[in-house]
């Protein structure tokens, strides 16, 4: 939450308990260039590259202290997918979230 939207933010989910009240006081000026923090995931990331866009699915997964023995592997936090389509040369690309299954909470 810090390195993404903040202070007041913080505080803000420390006197509310409230993702969506913290979100609403991040600061916008804090890291303009920063969609998405995991500073404590586990799991995996996929990227794919075309000739027009660029596309990664982020996994996320409770801390794996013992080993799952779930045929899928056991549970699952968030599925996140950050896309951008190919940018021009002195451009910034223009990144969309899509939150397909979980809750990122401090990550977004």
């Amino acid at each position: 939450m810090l390195l993404r939207h903040g202070v007041l933010a913080c505080l803000e989910y420390l006197k509310s308990g409230d993702v969506a009240k913290a979100r609403a006081a991040s600061n916008p000026d804090l890291a303009p260039h920063v969609s998405f923090v995991d500073m404590g995931g586990h799991g995996y990331s996929v990227v794919h590259v075309t000739s027009d866009a660029m596309e990664t699915e982020f996994v996320c997964i409770p801390r794996p202290i013992e080993r799952s023995g779930q045929p899928d592997g056991g549970a699952l936090l968030y599925r996140v997918k950050v896309r951008t389509p190919l940018w021009e040369r002195g451009a910034a690309p223009k990144l969309k979230t899509h939150i397909l299954e979980g809750d990122p909470r401090f990550s977004v």
